[in-house]
């Protein structure tokens, strides 16, 4: 068995075993963050935490902690290493997410927040630098994909007041393709098998093919 599958199966047990504190820093030690200690750890706080829906959807610390492997593995050498960090992220989107199914891949420089409001299919893929808005519910079918900075909103809010938001979820179909740079607004469906080009902005659905 190869360097990368032993740390991945290293590090699937500690998630499994109970994400506490201690297994974190383990975690962290595998990835090559050594610098880190548990006060450290348990000082971070999350963009989501400071969010309007942070009362209604809080994170447990289980969830913060695999946010925060997500966000880290895109800042330390070993996350160049796409043998290692593909799986390493499909390991924490099957725990971290409403729904993952197999064959998930996300490149690096995808971000979202509160993960487990995200729902993904089959052989779903994100490519690099994609955001993902995910207050209002996301849900990826099978075999959909979005590209290089493509972007996903499901809330909206008062001009006079951000605190005012409303909030609708988003569905892209299976088998529809999200091109570079296009942005999907709240409350949209994107239809099976559907293209968004590169550069649209998304107000309505979209019919199927």
């Amino acid at each position: 068995m190869d360097a990368n599958q032993l740390k991945l199966d290293k590090i699937e047990q500690l998630i499994d075993d109970g994400l506490s504190t201690q297994n974190m820093l383990e975690i962290l030690h595998i990835i090559g963050v050594d610098n880190m200690d548990a006060d450290t750890l348990e000082s971070i706080r999350l963009w989501g935490d400071y969010l309007p829906r942070a009362d209604e959807y809080p994170y447990t610390q289980a969830q913060r902690y695999m946010h925060i492997l997500w966000e880290t593995i895109d800042k330390v050498p070993l996350g160049i290493n796409c043998a290692f960090t593909i799986p390493f992220r499909a390991i924490i989107a099957k725990r971290l997410f409403k729904k993952c199914g197999k064959g998930f891949v996300a490149n690096e420089g995808c971000r979202f927040n509160y993960g487990h409001l995200i729902e993904i299919g089959d052989n779903v893929t994100w490519n690099h630098c994609c955001y993902i808005d995910a207050k209002g519910g996301v849900e990826f079918k099978d075999f959909s994909m979005i590209t290089e900075y493509s972007k996903i909103f499901t809330h909206g809010h008062s001009e006079s007041n951000h605190m005012e938001r409303t909030y609708k979820r988003v569905e892209i179909g299976e088998y529809a393709k999200i091109y570079t740079n296009a942005t999907i607004l709240a409350g949209v469906k994107i239809g099976k098998g559907a293209v968004v080009a590169t550069g649209a902005i998304v107000t309505k659905d979209v019919p199927d093919f």
